[in-house]
């Protein structure tokens, strides 16, 4: 925390001591009575406010290239010191990621420097779009008070407002604005007017009873069979309500030059409409439907209609709503839609009064997945993903090129399964691969015992496989233009934090382009070590996994240092080796952590599938324990001195593994969920209780209801266990958490209060379920904390 400032005012609880919420002043007791004098910061420490104020690049919102490639435009993000907590989208509709930023553009040919944002940097800006000409920038600002359409012409330098309606934005990729070929028209999704949550309140709130407005008025929820059609509308996770106010869409055109606009399809049509692609002659219009079903089943419809206006009509019912992007593309320069439907791929060439009839393409390949479609360079063939058996039935990836004229597709390898997981294709555009040589296509790969990045190009025509770079690094958001012979990617690496960087047709890299946050430069960072140990996994097998520590600067082999084991299980941590600083743990940057002396373990911890019966508590602990012990066997860590800390499912995780073993000296687990019987119980304002697929479906793992092995609930939860637990605990929440109650921290130091467990609990008023989304002085405050808790608790015996 920066000197001269007093903690921020935090409700604090010892077991045995309650501190009010008051402020506490910098480096304080954090304990309660018994807190010895904090450590003094290290020398070179990180900053706690420049770890969660560094400027970086928009989740979501790639880099865009000009049409002729000499620009490139992208959004930078300067977090705000005050943020908006649990909400995805201000009041005025500004989704809660774009708050502070604001859209750059730099010549490619520049070198790097502090580029300065459009317009003057007023407002937020985000989702950037050249025009066909590529003289204009369209983009989204709130800077009149809500998200509208604006535009920037790059020869004159100024910006201007476009129609007058409000911008449905959203925090994910498909409602940016969509240029027609001429450039005359832009096409964008128009929040609802008026909007849905009044005037569809019984969309919104069909399980409410009471009037609408009416204050007081009961609500009231029907189960098995209870309150007639009402009643059979009731499901335990009902989304509907969240998804059409949060994806529901007037589709509109507006004037590129006056500004006027045309209402295409009003959000009430049917069905509700979300995003829209025009064709590339302009003619034709096709929109995705707000998604529907539950969360495993959810899918969309395909509608078209003329972009003259005229009644949408459904295309395709049924569609995969799987991810935020759905697998749709107009064929570039061709009026010929493609898509993928119960996994196949197919076409339909729309003509002057609409569509013909769907050919299926590829029929010999059978099943595809539903991540991958991208158009080659020439746009005569589609490039898939193609889930495949290994000879044991393991799950193996292959891509296959299939031809729009229909001819036979072919299927193209990928490098060894056994060694390398497949990541993505490499892309020029949102439809298009990147292929400098039309021969070939890029794949990106990381390696499973290193963890290295790698790119490997693949022959379309005899599937041959050749590596051209690798490393342990870390590239996305790529984008082409022009000719191809230049890719431009987000490069990182531990030591080096993201910047644009420029790449030739090998992959070779030619130059950095930005320098979006140049208070990192020479910022002192330690060393990573990956191992590979053998660990026993859910199903009894034995099988290599991955960890990865993260040395603080100037350690040295056998130095034995204390560490912290960042935990998620389920996930694959120990791929932060390619984030800079070592990515975060348990949200907040390992960077805090490294530089004060603590090494930081990034685990593989493999869990059971979701929904089959398992036992998480058991498998985590299992799988990582082996990894502890290999770094500590090679002189790296302290087994003497461990702590370790998880948010969310990894503050689950937290408390579930310091429930089975003491091996740890200390515990810090974030807004968890410690009782999964009682987090099953959970139900929204609306009737929907999401915990119910949580638990039985999803990240509980529990595989059926409490009735039905109400043991498994319980053997699986912290807070039945808590009276094996001798590990310190510190017990952080966000009051405002609406993902997991904060009453779940609560009742965790409340049972450990009552056995005499050494513990804290510390609830931050306002701030929601991740750290690394809270506001600048809790999350510095929250951070100086557990700093102190862990000096305090792994500091070496005397």
């Amino acid at each position: 925390m920066r000197k001269g400032k007093g903690r921020t005012s935090a409700l604090m609880m010892t077991a045995g001591l309650m501190l009010a919420a008051i402020p506490m002043p910098a480096r304080a007791q954090s304990a309660g009575a018994d807190a010895e004098a904090a450590v003094p910061d290290a020398p070179g420490a990180f900053p706690y406010d420049l770890a969660f104020q560094s400027r970086e690049f928009r989740r979501d919102d790639p880099p865009v290239v000009s049409p002729d490639g000499h620009r490139l435009a992208y959004v930078v993000v300067t977090p705000p010191d005050t943020r908006a907590q649990s909400v995805r989208f201000l009041p005025n509709g500004t989704p809660v990621s774009a708050i502070g930023a604001r859209v750059h553009v730099s010549a490619v040919s520049a070198r790097a420097s502090g580029s300065e944002p459009i317009c003057g940097g007023r407002g937020n800006q985000w989702n950037p779009v050249w025009s066909p000409d590529g003289r204009t920038l369209a983009f989204y600002s709130d800077e009149g008070g809500r998200p509208q359409l604006w535009v920037h012409d790059l020869a004159a330098g100024d910006c201007r407002q476009l129609g007058d309606g409000t911008i449905r934005a959203s925090l994910f990729m498909g409602f940016q604005p969509r240029w027609s070929a001429d450039g005359r028209t832009i096409y964008v999704p128009l929040r609802p007017d008026p909007p849905l949550e009044t005037s569809d309140a019984e969309v919104l709130n069909r399980f409410d009873s009471g009037t609408e407005g009416e204050p007081g008025a009961p609500r009231l929820f029907y189960s098995g069979g209870e309150g007639g059609a009402a009643g059979s509308s009731a499901r335990s996770v009902d989304l509907s309500g969240f998804l059409l106010s949060n994806y529901n869409s007037t589709l509109a055109a507006v004037d590129a030059g006056s500004g006027t606009t045309r209402i295409l399809v009003d959000a009430r049509a049917e069905p509700r409409p979300s995003t829209l692609k025009p064709s590339p002659s302009d003619r034709w219009i096709v929109s995705a439907s707000v998604p529907a079903g539950t969360p495993a089943a959810a899918t969309r419809e395909l509608a078209f209609l003329p972009s003259s206006g005229g009644a949408a009509q459904i295309l395709v019912k049924g569609f995969s709503a799987a991810g935020t992007d759905p697998q749709y593309r107009w064929q570039p320069g061709e009026d010929r839609l493609v898509y993928l439907y119960e996994k196949r791929a197919w076409r339909v060439d729309f003509g002057p009064s609409g569509p013909g009839a769907p050919q299926r393409l590829g029929e010999s390949l059978g099943d595809l997945a539903d991540s991958i479609l991208s158009f080659t360079r020439d746009g005569r063939s589609l490039v898939a993903r193609v889930d495949r058996k290994g000879e044991r039935g393991e799950p193996r990836a292959a891509l296959a090129a299939i031809p729009l004229d229909g001819s036979g597709p072919v299927e193209l390898a990928l490098p060894d399964p056994a060694s390398w997981a497949f990541l993505d294709v490499v892309r020029a555009n949102e439809d298009m691969l990147w292929q400098p040589d039309p021969h070939y296509l890029t794949v990106q790969m990381r390696h499973r015992t290193t963890g290295e990045q790698a790119f490997f190009r693949i022959a379309l025509a005899s599937g041959e496989v050749r590596l051209m770079v690798s490393g342990l690094h870390r590239l996305q958001h790529f984008v082409s233009g022009g000719d191809h012979r230049t890719l431009y990617a987000v490069y990182e690496d531990v030591d080096t934090p993201p910047d644009l960087y420029r790449y030739d047709a090998r992959l070779a890299q030619q130059g950095r382009i930005s320098a979006i946050e140049p208070r990192l430069t020479g910022i002192r960072l330690g060393g990573v070590r990956v191992i590979e140990t053998a660990a026993p996994l859910h199903d009894g097998r034995i099988a290599n996994v991955r960890t990865t520590l993260l040395l603080p600067p100037g350690a040295k082999p056998g130095d034995k240092l204390p560490a912290i084991v960042m935990i998620y299980s389920g996930s694959d941590l120990s791929t932060s080796a390619s984030y800079y600083g070592g990515g975060s743990g348990n949200t907040i940057p390992n960077q805090i952590f490294t530089s004060r002396g603590f090494a930081v373990v990034m685990a593989d911890i493999r869990l059971s599938p979701m929904g089959q019966p398992g036992n998480p508590a058991r498998d985590m602990t299992d799988i990582l324990l082996p990894q502890i012990y290999a770094l500590a066997d090679a002189g790296h860590i302290d087994i003497g001195r461990l702590a370790i800390s998880g948010q969310s499912f990894g503050g689950y995780s937290t408390a579930a593994i310091v429930s089975t073993t003491n091996l740890f000296r200390a515990a810090i687990p974030i807004n968890g969920t410690f009782d999964l019987g009682s987090m099953y119980g959970g139900m929204d304002t609306q009737g929907s209780s999401f915990t119910t697929h949580w638990a039985e479906k999803g990240q509980g793992r529990m595989g059926e209801t409490p009735w039905d092995n109400p043991l498994r609930y319980i053997s699986n939860s912290p807070y039945y266990r808590l009276d094996g637990i001798r590990t310190p605990m510190l017990i952080v929440a966000g009051e405002a958490d609406n993902v997991v109650p904060p009453e779940q921290s609560t009742r965790l130091f409340v049972g450990l209060r009552r056995l005499k467990k050494p513990a804290q609990l510390v609830v931050y008023p306002g701030q929601g379920h991740a750290i690394g989304d809270w506001s600048l002085d809790q999350a510095a405050d929250v951070s100086e904390r557990m700093v102190e808790f862990l000096n305090r608790h792994l500091q070496k015996a005397r």
